[in-house]
């Protein structure tokens, strides 16, 4: 009699397929994710994302832009803090004739696959300066001027 040869186990096989179709649809997702969609530049909610990032790409000529001109006026400019991986969600906007709030959540670190970050919410304020949302006040961490009003 003939030795049989060894098989592999099918149901062995079959797992370890599905196991590494898995992985692959993991990291196609994961490398494939699109930027944010961009709002609207003339809302609330817009400005606050162009300011954003203006000052995470260390663009501060362009942030200034989206202040208020009172405060960009008298602006004593600060040194923002240097902003990686930041992701902002808009948690609600609120407009009261020509003033708005946006609050938003702030998410810092983690990297592609979560970890160590952490997250909180902050506010925008901002005012209507002649058809256009100009920002007051930001969270802390997105000033750009020492007398900016600073919010939460």
């Amino acid at each position: 009699m003939e030795p049989h040869a060894a098989r592999p186990d099918r149901a062995l096989i079959a797992i370890l397929s599905i196991i590494a179709a898995i992985v692959v649809i993991a990291l196609v997702v994961v490398f494939t994710r699109g930027g944010p969609a961009n709002v609207d530049p003339t809302t609330p909610e817009g400005v606050v994302q162009s300011y954003s990032r203006a000052i995470v790409d260390s663009d501060t000529t362009s942030a200034l832009e989206f202040l208020a001109s009172a405060l960009r006026d008298n602006c004593e400019r600060s040194e923002p803090s240097v902003i990686q991986e930041l992701r902002m969600t808009v948690i609600s906007s609120k407009m009261n004739g020509d003033t708005a709030m946006v609050r938003v959540t702030m998410e810092y670190g983690g990297g592609s696959f979560g970890g160590s970050g952490y997250e909180y919410d902050g506010v925008f304020t901002l005012v209507n300066e002649g058809d256009l949302w100009k920002i007051e006040s930001t969270p802390w961490e997105l000033a750009l001027c020492y007398d900016q009003g600073i919010s939460e």
